[in-house]
């Protein structure tokens, strides 16, 4: 019963406006809110330290909330910083970390169903990356393996397609990368930082950092939407044009 008038309620046309005063209550959508994103496998726990030690963001922000492995709430004042990637070197990343947890280590070997099988079917993420097109044509068994690996499904375009078509540019009030976290943290935070949390790259093996040319060109293909994301993220943030080289290879 009561999941049926949780659906009942659902239907009805004044619930999207209840879900909006919701999350604006929750995130306070005032111009004192700073919603930090972020985005997996881009340090965003070495910026989230970084932000607790602030003190130019606590004098600036009343309230800061951190999303993660979630979208991002849509609100009509609250300012938002993001923390962004190479979409190609934001996968080697993810996949090679994956490897280790759930694989190597076998530390989350059941948390997502299937992905041990996929990790170890592969190994690499140039053999998934090889096969995610055949003849110019997507594989659509291989594009959902790729899917199903934790922080390959939930990709940049993930986070920020929706938030970035609905929010004024003004709202954006820092976007950082992860090829310039440092320099970043200490011109938009104030903080010197040097800590380096979830690092894997410098243990990781170079083969397993390796990707062949149609590796690489397959994935510029697959991750498109979130190299549009990044364009039009870059588009309206000077600092992080600067860096567009780099973000969009």
């Amino acid at each position: 019963m009561r999941k049926l008038l949780k659906t009942l309620i659902k239907q009805t046309p004044i619930y999207p406006a209840l879900q909006n005063f919701r999350i604006a209550r929750e995130y306070g959508d005032t111009k004192n809110s700073l919603i930090y994103i972020h985005i997996g496998k881009c340090g965003g726990v070495t910026l989230s330290n970084a932000i607790d030690k602030s003190d130019l963001l606590r004098e600036k922000f009343n309230r800061i909330s951190k999303i993660h492995v979630q979208k991002p709430p849509i609100l009509r004042n609250a300012r938002y910083m993001i923390l962004i990637r190479n979409p190609i070197s934001r996968a080697i990343s993810a996949f090679n970390w994956r490897y280790k947890l759930v694989v190597t280590d076998k530390e989350q070997k059941t948390r997502i169903r299937g992905e041990y099988e996929i990790l170890k079917k592969y190994g690499t993420l140039n053999a998934i990356a090889e096969k995610l097109f055949t003849d110019g044509e997507l594989n659509s068994d291989v594009a959902t393996e790729f899917r199903t690996i934790h922080h390959l499904k939930e990709d940049i375009a993930f986070y920020l397609t929706e938030l970035l078509e609905k929010i004024s540019p003004d709202q954006v009030y820092a976007v950082l990368s992860t090829e310039a976290l440092d320099e970043d943290i200490l011109k938009l935070l104030g903080v010197s930082t040097s800590e380096k949390v979830h690092e894997n790259a410098s243990s990781t093996d170079s083969d397993k950092k390796f990707l062949s040319e149609v590796a690489i060109a397959n994935l510029h293909r697959f991750l498109v939407e979130d190299y549009r994301a990044l364009e039009k993220l870059i588009a309206i943030s000077p600092t992080t044009n600067k860096k567009k080289n780099v973000l969009l290879k």
